[in-house]
């Protein structure tokens, strides 16, 4: 649920802060107010597109926070746009297209713009079976997932087969150099070190005896045994005495060592002409397969897959195929039941949105879901769903890109949201412009069902209609004012009493608060107090 609203030097706004709570909460404002600003706000802070023209006069950059939170858990998500431009989620740095998909799990926004997604038969398609509350969508998006792989995985077989025998005994040889070259990790480091000891062995082989004979000196054994025989007389001298035997026990170890070093070198010029052919064969070896031994080997082990693989190509294809046959009759089961899913839908939702069209003054008018067979089974099923709408009896019914209006969408969204509800699991809807080319009993009707989407969603409003802002479980006013500098500033006002919200009721019905426009607010007031206890009745 969205909790609050910070929003700093945006269009008129200089600072706001905003809080919203659960059920319908209404914004109004006298026309040019900058009512939509709040919508707008939010809208930034979910990632829609901003720019730098919308950075309040005379300030570098705007910012937008929106803080949404279930309990004790929060999100805040943070705009700015202008000078140093960027995205935050929490304080992290983020990007718009994040706040764009945190968003969508958050917000549905319905403006304008978003009416006019309704025209799209993707969108359509998502609404029919957000209303049909099936995972089946899910069910075949994995089941497409996996005929896609297994379909790929038989054609990278086929076009193995198709390059033929030239391939297979490319692979063959490249197999063979390999396995003829003996790779073996390491090798050409320890040849490496090899080399230099064969190049120097003669010198290696004076040092070694220079260092094996002074440790034979007999010096370090005579001052063990001289401690040892001191220790007897003063056994303050014990610890001393063991540490030297431990080095002359320690010179007889390392003379060892280097007596058996010297007699491993070899001076040999034929050895040293032996490593240098093995290290020139691995180092071609390691120019061609990867950069290096362990790439290689590891080359080495895929062309010995492959050419397994290849040795009976006509197995692995059939089994490719088996494997491919019975993912896709796994997608088209899938299909069929959510095609089946879908129609029974369709079918409940014409009857549910009909009647709600009738309700919102929409008389005569006939809404339809139609169901249009794709090509091909795709992730989202077989089909794709087309709503259909005619606003007037005798005029036949066609797709709503052609015949709806702007009011008319609005109206029709709201209705499908209506029947919707209990299924939609976005916590959070926002309206701007819906009361558009309405007025009357059908603002009514609309604040009717806005107030009973309040119930199971928290619910945002945007209208310039006293009829619909009656309905409101929490109203605020948006206002502009001349401010410190003479330019005018845009403020929020809660409204916490009947008084204030019919004062506002007044100004919107008659444009001042005279005795008579005031009677008029609170009976307003009244009247949705009793239509919507008269629906929750009727819901229930």
């Amino acid at each position: 649920m969205l909790k609050e609203l910070r929003v700093r030097d945006l269009a008129l706004v200089a600072e706001a802060r905003v809080r919203f709570e659960p059920g319908l909460n209404l914004l109004t404002g006298e026309t040019g107010s900058g009512k939509s600003l709040i919508a707008d706000a939010l809208g930034l802070a979910l990632g829609a597109r901003g720019g730098a023209d919308q950075v309040r006069h005379g300030a570098e950059r705007a910012s937008v926070e929106a803080v949404f939170g279930s309990g004790d858990a929060a999100l805040t998500l943070q705009r700015d746009i202008g000078k140093r431009a960027g995205a935050r989620v929490d304080g992290r740095l983020s990007t718009p297209t994040q706040l764009r998909e945190l968003g969508r799990g958050l917000v549905a926004m319905h403006g304008q713009h978003e009416h006019h997604s309704l025209l799209d038969t993707q969108t359509q398609t998502e609404l029919l079976d957000a209303y049909a509350a099936t995972d089946l969508r899910v069910v075949v998006a994995g089941a497409h997932a996996a005929w896609t792989v297994a379909a790929a995985a038989l054609a990278d077989l086929e076009r193995l087969k198709l390059r033929g025998e030239r391939e297979h005994e490319y692979v063959r040889w490249q197999l063979e150099e390999l396995t003829a070259a003996g790779l073996r990790p390491g090798e050409d480091l320890e040849l490496a070190a090899e080399r230099g000891a064969v190049r120097h062995a003669a010198k290696l082989a004076e040092l070694g005896h220079d260092a094996t004979e002074g440790l034979r000196d007999e010096g370090v054994g005579r001052a063990a045994a001289a401690m040892r025989s001191a220790a007897e007389l003063d056994p303050r001298l014990s610890e001393l005495a063991a540490r030297l035997d431990v080095l002359e026990q320690e010179a007889s170890d390392a003379a060892a060592d280097v007596r058996r070093y010297t007699d491993t070198l070899d001076a040999d010029p034929s050895r040293l002409e032996a490593i240098e052919s093995r290290l020139a064969l691995l180092d071609g070896v390691k120019r061609k397969y990867g950069g290096s031994l362990e790439s290689a080997i590891d080359e080495q082990r895929k062309l010995k897959r492959q050419l397994d693989a290849t040795e009976d190509l006509g197995s692995a294809i059939a089994a490719a195929e088996r494997e491919r046959d019975r993912c896709r009759t796994e997608l088209e089961a899938a299909a069929r039941r959510l095609t089946a899913a879908r129609t029974a839908a369709a079918d409940r939702m014409q009857s549910a949105v009909g009647a709600e069209l009738q309700g919102l003054r929409l008389e005569g008018s006939r809404f339809a879901v139609a169901l249009r067979p794709t090509p091909d089974i795709g992730p989202d099923g077989a089909e794709l769903a087309e709503m259909m709408f005619s606003a007037n009896p005798g005029e036949p019914i066609a797709p709503l890109a052609r015949v709806a209006s702007g009011g008319e969408l609005a109206r029709l969204m709201l209705a499908i949201k209506t029947v919707s509800a209990a299924s939609d699991r976005l916590l959070t809807l926002v309206f701007d412009e819906l009361d558009a080319g309405i007025g009357g009993e059908a603002a009514i009707q609309v604040g009717l069902r806005l107030k009973a989407l309040g119930t199971r969603h928290q619910v945002l409003v945007v209208t310039h209609l006293a009829q619909i802002a009656s309905f409101a479980d929490h109203h605020l006013v948006v206002e502009k004012a001349p401010g410190p500098d003479g330019r005018n500033v845009v403020t929020v006002r809660e409204l916490r009493t009947d008084d204030e919200r019919a004062r506002e009721l007044a100004r919107m019905m008659s444009g001042g608060t005279t005795s008579k426009a005031l009677a008029r607010a609170h009976e307003l007031l009244e009247e949705s107090r009793t239509n919507a206890n008269k629906k929750a009745l009727q819901r229930s």
